[in-house]
């Protein structure tokens, strides 16, 4: 889901102290000083609970992380980690998933050998949104 920062937003910095993922990140935009980079953004709701005047909310233009939209909520994936964006795929850019007991690996070039799989939506939006 990822979130999104308001024009109401002070620029007090709490969100960005609180995200300890460094999603939320300080930007020259006016009236708007940070912003959430939602690959990064593990939907933990942490800027959320520290923010002193309400300026984030969630965008449900983007998946959830671990829940609506994302491949890693299904049962198929029980026990599946994400790299949340902490490590992302060198050939494609994807996020790498790693199985229980398993390897880091990228589900999207994988689906390429194997001709099955899933992928991260965030990333999947992310490049719709770049490729305008």
């Amino acid at each position: 889901m990822a979130y999104s920062v308001a024009e109401s937003c002070i620029g007090c910095g709490a969100c960005e102290f609180a995200c300890e993922r460094e999603a939320i990140s300080q930007f020259d935009g006016y009236p708007v000083a940070y912003r959430v980079d939602p690959l990064l953004c593990d939907d933990c709701g942490d800027c959320v609970r520290v923010c002193p005047v309400d300026a984030l909310a969630p965008d449900p233009a983007w998946a959830t992380c671990h829940g609506r939209g994302c491949p890693l909520s299904s049962s198929r994936y029980q026990g599946w980690e994400c790299s949340v964006g902490q490590e992302r795929c060198p050939t494609c850019g994807s996020m790498m998933w790693r199985p229980p007991n398993g390897d880091w690996s990228c589900s999207r070039c994988r689906l390429g050998e194997e001709g099955r799989g899933a992928s991260c939506p965030k990333v999947r939006k992310s490049e719709l949104l770049e490729s305008g």
